[in-house]
């Protein structure tokens, strides 16, 4: 899902700021530690890269904190549609915050929305619902890192305005009016159910191989 709202000017600061710092950042800790829990016998012997790994993300995808660092990590390793999508958006002026949060709709499992553009660069962030399944965060991962590719794309595509006139052109009004628009588009329903079957499809091959 994309959510179009007018963001204060601060935002993209903000994030930038408290990029890094996971004492500012909200955490999903309970309700990743259920889905692991949960998922527990398909993922031996692959879990999560860990804190500890030296793994690092992109320079222009963005986790601000341990649980999305390694939900990026997981879905680039286990996705190649993911994997993809990060290198087209490595390769953009795009910037791509991700973090969790708690929506007030419980039906939502995550979008995405623009920050602002400046000194030749745009930056938008994805956030992801708390309390959701392991496997459903890659897939919400993936269905809202098509959306970045769909922005990357579109250079004119530089602030809410143009946001929302782009996604009328190419998407289909879900919900909202005026200041809180959502759209969505078939490409990111389609490589969420991609993502999905990928997932799904390595650990029940790493369970087979065990």
């Amino acid at each position: 899902m994309l959510a179009i709202e007018r963001m204060a000017a601060s935002a993209t600061q903000r994030i930038q700021r408290d990029h890094g710092n996971t004492r500012r950042e909200h955490h999903c800790t309970s309700g990743l530690a259920a889905a692991f829990a949960v998922l527990a016998v398909f993922w031996i012997g692959a879990a999560p890269a860990r804190a500890d790994d030296p793994w690092k993300p992109p320079p222009r995808v963005r986790p601000g904190t341990d649980d999305t660092r390694r939900l990026v990590a997981d879905g680039m390793a286990r996705s190649a549609a993911i994997r993809g999508m990060v290198d087209r958006l490595e390769r953009s002026d795009l910037v791509v915050y991700i973090r969790h949060r708690v929506f007030v709709e419980s039906a939502i499992d995550g979008w995405i929305g623009m920050l602002s553009a400046s000194a030749g660069r745009r930056y938008v962030v994805i956030e992801l619902a708390c309390g959701r399944t392991w496997v459903d965060q890659l897939v919400t991962l993936g269905h809202e890192l098509h959306h970045a590719v769909e922005i990357a794309n579109q250079p004119s595509v530089v602030n809410a305005r143009s946001l929302a006139a782009f996604y009328q052109r190419i998407g289909v009004r879900t919900s909202g009016l005026g200041t809180a628009e959502r759209f969505e588009t078939a490409g990111a329903r389609e490589t969420a159910m991609q993502v999905r079957r990928e997932v799904w499809g390595k650990a029940v091959r790493l369970t087979e191989d065990k």
